[in-house]
């Protein structure tokens, strides 16, 4: 099979450090709005009526791609020879919707304020208009392409359903007002039609998926050619257009629909500061300290052993090209071969990958749906007070509450935490996994759609490559393997901070009732063997095993 990529080479060679912005250069029913002068239009601000072709300008509308290094759509709309304006839409009715953490929009609102930095520098100015109601998307950009006199309008492929339909929509309306679209690729390294199986159907299975990936890149290495950030714009605004973006130019510091407290904002701007450049430096201080112990220490969440990336790549502010351009560089241009924690963690870029590659290839894990169709007979549970037990971290296993209050303070979980805590509530309690994977997204700040629900899925035994319904997690075993020390317990669980390390992993076992009550301290929700065989027995049911 062939591959191909439309991105410009660009200094493929250059070393690790140059690969910054600054050292690079330096299911909704919709109307149909069109964008006719007599249209009514959202904004408020005086239309712009030019028609003169000198005068038209570019659109860039920014999403998920909240940077200027690697973005396709930006480079080819600053290399159009027109003046560019950038447009991000404040969207809170899609945002809530799809169940946006507050600690997620405070980083874009935050990654927003370095962008319009950023564009700045390249003479384009930031527009920000903000769109109450999912419906009002839409309408929203259609009035800025107009207000603006836009002939061309640029953006980077999303994949989840919504936002497909959305943009189609949008796109039809803009090409029958005769205003040219370009859709680009900003979120993955090898798109979806590019891997597929010998009878050409798509992959349902990881390490064929990965494997197949992998020889797609290694055939057309180009794929991974970075996208400097463009040359400044040449081309001036229209007086009325620049007018225009100044006055929306406005970034707000929070949004009332998404309130956050005040200790969580305060470690949060600590823990995840803004910007490309600190993406670009965190990659790189991993793959020169930590890239190598990767495959060996990931799974313990007590060390500092992972890239902690994700936040980033969430909101694109750093590509998955990126990471795997410059792992792949440190790894002696390799990605199956050479550094084994290299490797490894080019392998869990590419199960981002693989997630968005589902979706798109079975978008009805887009709609609420399980990838596995029978699983959805489950009988699962909608115990409400085991649930909330559960978010609160109080399921009287202390790995579990410690995952859980680590998510709920800090808006962030380590990956072998949300395994554990999502086994617990899916087959110990034998939940609907959809509620988890909704709690998730509702207080990740890393959150994102593709990822999230394939990893629910993958626990829960009911998505694509999942692990099998009778191999469940046994939360003791995990806490001794994986913090041997209790060091994660105690931080996140303090009432049993006291307690030694042949304790700490299970108190109800050396621990009389009194003494749990004493220090504040749960006793275990169900017994573990128990919920073990009533899941397994309810899977073989539903399955007709």
């Amino acid at each position: 099979m062939s591959a191909r990529s439309s991105q410009k080479p660009a200094q493929a060679q250059q070393p690790l450090a140059a690969a910054t912005p600054e050292k690079s250069q330096r299911k909704n029913k919709h109307a149909s709005p069109t964008l006719s002068p007599e249209s009514p239009t959202v904004g408020t601000a005086k239309r712009s009526r030019s028609t003169d072709a000198s005068q038209a300008t570019s659109l860039m509308w920014f999403r998920t791609d909240l940077r200027v290094f690697d973005n396709e759509a930006l480079s080819k709309a600053c290399a159009a020879g027109r003046p560019v304006v950038a447009l991000f839409v404040i969207a809170k009715g899609e945002w809530k919707h799809h169940d946006f953490a507050p600690i997620k929009v405070d980083f874009v609102l935050r990654n927003l304020r370095t962008l319009a930095q950023s564009l700045a520098k390249l003479n384009i100015p930031l527009v920000v208009r903000t769109a109450d109601a999912v419906k009002d998307v839409r309408p929203v950009v259609l009035d800025v392409v107009s207000q603006i006199g836009a002939k061309k309008v640029f953006w980077n492929k999303e994949l989840e359903i919504d936002e497909s339909r959305r943009d189609a929509r949008i796109a039809e309306d803009l090409t029958a007002a005769g205003v040219t679209v370009s859709v680009n690729n900003s979120q993955m390294v090898v798109l979806p039609d590019l891997v597929f199986t010998k009878d050409r159907s798509p992959y349902t299975v990881y390490t064929p998926y990965k494997n197949c990936w992998i020889s797609v890149v290694d055939a057309s290495p180009n794929l991974l050619d970075l996208i400097p950030v463009p040359d400044p714009v040449a081309a001036a605004l229209p007086e009325i257009v620049a007018n225009y973006a100044k006055e929306h130019s406005e970034i707000p510091d929070a949004l009332d629909e998404f309130p956050m407290p005040d200790e969580l904002r305060k470690r949060a701007h600590a823990e995840w500061p803004a910007g490309e450049r600190v993406a670009h430096e965190r990659l790189v201080t991993f793959l020169e300290q930590r890239g190598a112990r990767y495959k060996d220490e990931r799974d313990f969440p007590a060390k500092p052993s992972t890239s902690r990336l994700s936040t980033y790549q969430a909101s694109g502010v750093i590509s998955s090209k990126l990471c795997v351009r410059l792992a792949w560089e440190a790894n002696h241009k390799r990605l199956a071969t050479g550094q084994p924690g290299l490797v490894h963690w080019i392998s869990e870029v590419v199960w981002r990958e693989f997630y968005r590659y589902i979706l798109v290839k079975f978008p009805r894990v887009c709609m609420n749906k399980p990838f596995k169709l029978e699983t959805d007979r489950v009988a699962w549970s909608y115990d409400k007070e085991k649930f909330e037990s559960w978010c609160e971290g109080k399921t009287g296993y202390p790995i579990v509450d410690a995952a859980m209050r680590q998510l709920n303070t800090t808006g962030w979980m380590h990956n072998r935490l949300r395994m554990i805590a999502a086994s617990f509530l899916t087959k110990d309690l034998l939940i609907d996994w959809r509620w988890g994977e909704k709690y998730f997204m509702q207080n990740l700040i890393d959150g994102d759609f593709a990822s999230n629900n394939g990893g629910w899925q993958w626990t829960a035994s009911t998505g694509t490559d999942s692990q099998p319904y009778f191999r469940i997690f046994n939360p003791l075993l995990q806490s001794e393997k994986f913090d041997p020390e209790g060091v994660l317990i105690r931080e996140f669980v303090p009432e049993l901070a006291g307690l030694s390390n042949d304790v700490i992993h299970e108190p109800s076992r050396k621990l009389s009732s009194k003494q749990l009550a004493r220090i504040g301290y749960p006793e275990p929700m169900v017994d573990h063997g128990a919920a073990r065989n009533k899941c397994i027995a309810e899977f073989k049911r539903a399955s007709g095993k």
